[in-house]
């Protein structure tokens, strides 16, 4: 007669289904949560755009306002250089930027939202969610914050520093003996960045993490301290700016890509660089003035569709690049953008006349392919 209960082999026995199913069902459930949290993440941006729509709709109300496209920085919404109360539950995006027509949200690869988890974009208009890269952390030389509060990281050749109250990096130098805490002025003599240059995407500081967005003003400005001998430089797709005078004079520079994620290019900042071919990302809205002049090895320049303004004078002395194609985006070229340079042909994807001034400083021949 068998007594009541399991044996120990009858106990092991279930241990182990047990522990099957459980394999079985464990990665099923984290795929339906994780799918969960991505569908609920694309309602959220859709909610969003749809707000952003209201209220483009709200300031037609004041008057006619037709923006071509709108950039997210921070949180915060701007369009035309007007920035918009959009109010809508569920993740607000960090960053991105929205193409426009008529006021409607275009459903396009322009169309782009990033949130912490990943970015949001359209493909054969539907929303697909880009899962960001995994990164190593740059550990560096942790210097003790200063007495500007400002925390310090030197990694490799390069400087970050986070600004206090932020919760993110920018590029701030060069490796260097340099007292962070007081304004700096470069000298003849001083280390310079040299050779290949790699950008952090994130940065470790008193133990704490954050993402490099910037690279600041005059980073690595001027050949007679800085940055003669750079001769490459690789941009993580989390820099959002690109600093007026970032790398002007860096006269051997000859290789740099311009990351999707960059929203604005100051002034100056590749001036006199050797750069020989270069691509303005459609994520750009603004090339600031000079930011190629004088950059005589320049012969190929592409600018994408989605940059709306290029500043004064911004390929000024480009003696090496012969024709340019101006996207149908474009709402404004600066004075004497294209003067003495060996343009020949300007090609522009809009009606004839529909941007004021003509051929901004060049000869060249303008033809109007809208």
């Amino acid at each position: 007669m068998r007594k009541n209960g399991f044996t120990l082999i009858e106990l092991l026995a279930v241990i182990v289904i047990l522990a099957i199913i459980a394999l079985i069902a464990v990665p099923i459930i984290i795929d339906i949560i994780e799918d969960s949290k991505k569908e609920a993440l694309k309602r959220s941006a859709e909610n969003y755009l749809k707000a952003v729509e209201l209220a483009i709709a709200k300031e037609n109300l004041n008057g006619e306002f037709n923006p071509p496209s709108c950039t997210i920085e921070s949180g915060i919404t701007r369009c035309d250089g007007k920035t918009l109360n959009v109010s809508v539950d569920g993740e607000l995006p960090d960053s991105g930027t929205i193409t426009l027509s008529n006021g409607t949200i275009e459903k396009t690869s322009l169309t782009t939202l990033t949130y912490k988890s990943g970015t949001l974009t359209y493909k054969e208009g539907k929303m697909v969610l880009e899962a960001p890269k995994k990164e190593l952390i740059a550990e560096g030389v942790i210097i003790p914050e200063t007495t500007s509060g400002v925390a310090i990281n030197v990694d490799n050749q390069l400087v970050y520093y986070v600004p206090e109250g932020s919760n993110e990096a920018m590029v701030l130098s060069y490796k260097g003996d340099i007292d962070y805490s007081n304004s700096y002025d470069r000298a003849v003599g001083d280390p310079q960045a040299t050779g290949d240059i790699k950008i952090a995407s994130r940065v470790k500081i008193n133990n704490n993490i954050y993402t490099v967005t910037s690279i600041a003003d005059t980073a690595f400005v001027h050949s007679t301290c800085c940055c003669a001998d750079i001769t490459s430089v690789e941009i993580p797709n989390t820099i959002t700016s690109i600093g007026d005078e970032a790398f002007w004079y860096c006269t051997n520079l000859s290789n740099i890509t311009i990351p999707s994620s960059v929203v604005n290019i100051g002034g100056w900042a590749f001036m006199e660089t050797n750069l020989s071919n270069i691509t303005i990302p459609s994520s750009v809205k603004s090339i600031g003035k000079y930011a190629f002049d004088g950059c005589t090895s320049l012969n190929t320049i592409t600018i994408e569709e989605g940059v709306t303004s290029i500043g004064d004078e911004v390929f000024w002395g480009c003696t090496n690049l012969s024709n340019i194609t101006i996207p149908s985006s474009v709402i404004s070229i600066g004075e004497d953008a294209f003067g003495f340079s060996s343009i020949t042909t300007i090609n522009i994807n809009k009606p004839s006349g529909s941007i004021e001034g003509s051929p901004w400083g060049s000869s060249a021949t303008v033809n109007w392919l809208g």
